[in-house]
């Protein structure tokens, strides 16, 4: 019952906050304070959300969601490790592609300077299932093609600091040891044909990396080993655990893209920390106008706090009276601020007209909306306010009746 009468009271006394011209002006002030903090609060996690995605589909572009690699100088034997991924972890894991790596120095037939590069030999039938990498070709050419007789894929820095276009040619020199110590080894050389040019906003890949097929890296290279394997997982599947389970069952190292970049993933995971704090902390000082607003209503209504104390209304249900008071006023306005962030957000999907720099890995601000992220705001907003709403309703238990009575009265 106390409840549910703290709850009318409160809610009367919001209604008439317009009887007295300086209350209202205070409830308006703590009104759209709060809205402006919770709309920018929002709006800060929404992009950092976007943030995360395009930094993970960049990622997730040339990299499997999950790599297993083989112990030092060993071959997976492919087949099996395919049929036991796919029947023990068949609702974790729907697709794998072999792949295998090998150091390498082009040479270019104009050029007197080499590069040393890394080759990576993938099968063009499965890769796809497993990264987007044909979607990073310039020329939107089927990787099967791209990749037939000795073909090559490039990166579009490499290509532009040789000047290569499709279809000139170029010579691999490489050694069976995987050892570029010209001054010990002889080098083995191999003549192809660029097949492709990539662009996918990686410098590792777009300067360092070219892409051959396996058939290339068997016949050509006369290197048969597959020593990594890329896993596509199911939708909402959780790497961690699953990373853990893949060593113990496979006595393999199994790693992520995040693994690959952990300064990356830091300095994204510190600014969204450090962000978070920022703006709850401004959202705290917001709330301090629904203190000043308490105190200002507790003082105004004196002479009926006295009377409901007199009629038998105990200090706790007096406290929560005021309580939700604020509480009212804070949860309007953040449910107002959320869903103007939400419209700015969904404007900024629709239109996105806010150009980033080259240093991002994304060309347009980008702005990702999940429920998660609307309750997290709600919540932390009127968990604020409410906590700031009780810390100033507690003064209104130290009222005194008679004194209150005989001077307001």
């Amino acid at each position: 019952m106390s409840f549910k009468i703290s709850c009318f009271l409160a809610w009367r006394f919001i209604v008439g906050v317009h009887d007295s011209l300086r209350i209202s002006t205070v409830s308006k002030i703590c009104f759209f304070s709060i809205f402006i903090a919770t709309t920018c609060f929002a709006l800060q996690i929404f992009v950092a959300q976007g943030f995360d995605k395009a930094l993970t589909e960049k990622m997730q572009s040339i990299y499997p969601e999950l790599l297993l690699e083989s112990p030092q100088g060993k071959s997976f034997d492919y087949p099996t490790i395919k049929k036991k991924l796919l029947s023990q972890f068949d609702k974790k894991i729907i697709a794998t592609s072999p792949c295998h790596t090998k150091k390498i120095i082009l040479t270019a037939p104009d050029s007197e300077i080499p590069s040393a590069v890394i080759l990576k030999a993938i099968d063009p039938a499965t890769e796809s299932l497993v990264s987007s990498l044909q979607e990073k070709l310039l020329d939107k050419k089927d990787l099967g093609k791209a990749l037939q007789d000795d073909c090559i894929i490039i990166g579009k820095e490499l290509a532009a600091f040789y000047g290569f276009t499709i279809g000139d040619s170029c010579t691999l020199l490489f050694t069976q040891d995987d050892e570029l110590k010209t001054s010990t080894e002889s080098f083995q050389s191999l003549k192809v044909t660029i097949g492709a040019i990539m662009q996918t906003g990686i410098i590792q890949y777009d300067k360092y990396t070219i892409i051959c097929s396996l058939q290339t890296m068997n016949e050509s290279l006369d290197e048969p080993a597959l020593t990594q394997i890329g896993v596509k997982l199911a939708t909402k599947t959780q790497e961690a655990p699953l990373i853990e389970k893949l060593e113990q069952e496979l006595q393999v190292e199994v790693s992520s893209w995040k693994t690959l970049y952990p300064a990356l993933v830091s300095a994204s995971n510190l600014e969204k920390y450090v962000m978070f704090l920022l703006l709850a902390l401004m959202i705290s000082i917001a709330s301090t106008n629904i203190i000043a607003l308490i105190f200002m209503q507790i003082t105004q209504k004196k002479r009926d706090i006295a009377l409901l104390k007199l009629l038998g209304m105990d200090d706790q249900t007096l406290t929560l009276l005021f309580t939700f008071s604020g509480t009212i006023i804070v949860t309007a306005a953040a449910l107002c601020g959320i869903t103007f962030a939400v419209l700015i957000g969904k404007f900024l999907q629709w239109y996105p007209f806010i150009e980033l720099p080259d240093a991002y890995f994304c060309t347009h601000l980008p702005v990702e909306i999940e429920l998660r992220s609307i309750f997290l705001v709600l919540g932390t907003v009127i968990s604020i306010g409410t906590i700031a709403s009780w810390f100033s309703a507690r003064s209104a238990r130290l009222l005194k009746i008679t004194d209150t009575l005989r001077f307001e009265g």
